[in-house]
């Protein structure tokens, strides 16, 4: 073989080695595409099962989970603030704050491309909104006479229009209570007056004692900051072993490197509520301890309170 053969035979072999090198180089990048394209349809599919079950903290994780695997995504983005509108939506609602949840769950519907499960609860709880509203506005409207009515020292007059918000057959749900227990209470004063067993007085100062009695038994009020403690109180919050936003680390909060938000938060209240226990007596801290623990175990905030406490 003479140094040209040789020249060329070297040639070919490179080219081989590099035609090689490429396709091993190219396989592992095609390789690594397609693995994190699976880990971001799973993400997207764990999501929407999320949703079908009613578990929108998970689901707010996966979309999350799906955004880290393609960043700025739009579809992924889309869908994570639909999420997370319709959470919102659902903590103002169980605030008894019907005119920002009917806003939220607006924006849920009016989500291009969006879940549609998501939309299709959101109207459903839009439906009952407009409902709410209007009771609301016509059982103020009749406690207003009424209460013009006990002013002006018609008694009997005034429990006949009572009767039409105590007998409605929706008054007694929860979204009507404040309403309800106005009508009670100025129907109590109205019969007091009939018997001859209270001194009548003006609506206004009904108006002021059904306030301040309102005020003083709304249940988990915290007590004015002035209120000094008894030594055994003291001595009780001296003692206090539970956690708070200052006793941890903050990673402790997080959950796959998203720290857990305030929404979260509110909405696992209301879990931890529905389950029968009282979220009032739980610092924030532990309620994140909660979700966290409830995400580790792959189950709902309620189902995992009803096994750990």
């Amino acid at each position: 073989m003479n140094s040209e053969e040789g020249l060329y035979l070297k040639k070919w072999i490179w080219l081989v080695i590099t035609i090689v090198i490429a396709a091993s180089v190219g396989g592992y990048a095609y390789a690594r595409h397609s693995q994190n394209e699976k880990l971001y349809s799973d993400a997207m599919d764990r999501a929407s099962l999320q949703i079908s079950n009613k578990r929108y903290i998970a689901a707010e994780t996966a979309y999350t989970n799906a955004l880290k695997r393609k960043p700025n995504d739009e579809k992924a983005t889309r869908l994570l603030s639909q999420t997370q509108n319709f959470m919102a939506a659902n903590d103002l609602f169980n605030q008894r704050q019907f005119a920002g949840a009917k806003n939220s769950y607006q924006s849920v519907v009016a989500t291009k491309n969006g879940n549609e499960t998501l939309k299709g609860r959101a109207n459903d709880r839009l439906k009952l909104v407009k409902t709410i509203q209007s009771n609301l506005k016509r059982y103020n409207k009749l406690y207003s006479q009424a209460l013009n009515e006990t002013g002006e020292g018609n008694y009997a007059q005034s429990n006949s229009t009572l009767d039409k918000i105590l007998s409605d057959t929706a008054i007694k749900q929860t979204y009507y209570k404040t309403i309800y227990n106005k009508a009670k209470q100025l129907q109590t004063k109205n019969n007091a007056a009939l018997n001859g067993t209270a001194a009548t007085s003006s609506s206004s100062d009904f108006e002021s004692s059904t306030s301040n009695s309102s005020t003083q038994n709304t249940p988990n009020v915290a007590p004015s900051s002035s209120a000094s403690l008894t030594s055994s109180e003291q001595k009780a919050a001296d003692a206090y072993k539970g956690s708070n936003e200052y006793t941890v680390n903050p990673k402790q909060n997080e959950i796959d490197g998203q720290s857990i938000t305030a929404a979260q938060v509110n909405t696992a209240r209301h879990e931890i509520s529905a389950a029968g226990i009282d979220s009032n007596a739980m610092s924030d801290q532990d309620v994140k301890n909660i979700i966290k623990g409830a995400h580790n175990n792959n189950e709902s905030v309620g189902q995992y309170v009803k096994e750990k406490y």
